[in-house]
């Protein structure tokens, strides 16, 4: 081959000097994409010092980052046995949050002149939140001639002063109740439900309470305001954690449907059988009526389960 027949590429080869273009910008596309690469990791770079200094410190090897720390309250747990019903007469404490109960009560009244009367309720206790218990019931009577019928229901709200039990000395808890009855006037009560430990396995509890009717006041058939109010006291010494003992009173003064206002005295023993393992639970109070209005025995029993 003569010299004058060398191609412009073999010349381009030998002298390093550049060749014709072949397909746009293929022979530059190495040294472009090199500088890319570094143009892209100087940007990466620049927002990971930007993410670190956001929000007005930096996470620099010479600062510390702040510290948090994280508060959780959270509410004690009130004693088992306050979340029993030790007494029957005499309300005390409440449940705790998201604790659930259900209760029949059989309630037998004997007279004096030798009538009966008798109430059946279907309770449902539930722990709302703190500070605050709900008692539902559904109600039914029994008369002297064997006659069953819906009596009417109650609606019950508990309200404690302190958050937690013994928080406040005594316990103070108020309680409502709303008594729709079938037939005949309505009635209310308010309490103040107050408790707390004597010595170690003993309690004790006391209510002052106020009941009244509240309505249908013109009706033939109305007594009136058939106002009840005193006072409850009781006592309960636990023998074993099955089984508890002890004593309640019920002092005052009830109108009995009538105008005047008549001594009221009651007293009796108590009684409290629980099986932990299944959450059963009997309550019983025998009361004795000392004063002449008096019913000669009132007798309350109480099976629950707890859940």
């Amino acid at each position: 081959m003569a010299k004058s027949d060398v191609s412009k590429s073999d010349v381009s080869a030998k002298t390093g000097a550049p060749g014709p273009v072949v397909g746009g910008c293929c022979s530059t596309a190495p040294r472009y994409a090199g500088a890319g690469t570094l143009a892209l990791a100087c940007a990466l770079l620049s927002a990971s010092a930007a993410a670190q200094t956001a929000g007005g410190y930096s996470a620099e090897p010479s600062k510390e980052a702040p510290s948090y720390e994280t508060v959780v309250h959270t509410r004690k747990p009130s004693p088992s046995q306050t979340q029993d019903r030790v007494f029957s007469g005499t309300r005390f404490w409440l449940l705790d949050p998201g604790r659930y109960e259900v209760e029949t009560w059989w309630t037998e009244k004997f007279k004096k002149d030798g009538e009966r009367e008798g109430l059946f309720q279907v309770e449902i206790e539930i722990g709302l939140a703190p500070h605050l218990q709900l008692d539902l019931y559904q109600n039914f009577s029994l008369d002297n001639d064997g006659h069953f019928d819906v009596e009417g229901n109650q609606i019950e709200l508990r309200y404690s002063f302190g958050r937690s039990y013994n928080e406040i000395p005594l316990n103070p808890v108020l309680y409502l109740e709303w008594h729709p009855r079938k037939g005949v006037q309505d009635r209310a009560e308010v309490r103040l439900l107050l408790g707390g430990d004597l010595v170690p396995r003993m309690l004790w509890a006391a209510n002052l309470f106020f009941e009244t009717n509240v309505n249908y006041f013109k009706n033939p058939s109305a007594e009136g305001g058939d106002i009840e109010l005193g006072a409850t006291a009781a006592a309960s010494f636990s023998l074993i954690p099955q089984l508890r003992l002890g004593l309640e009173t019920k002092l005052g003064v009830d109108q009995h449907g009538e105008s005047t206002f008549y001594p009221m005295a009651l007293v009796g023993p108590n009684l409290l059988l629980k099986s932990t393992a299944l959450g059963l639970k009997l309550t019983a109070t025998a009361f004795l009526g000392l004063a002449p209005k008096d019913p000669r025995v009132q007798v309350l029993t109480i099976a629950g389960w707890a859940f």
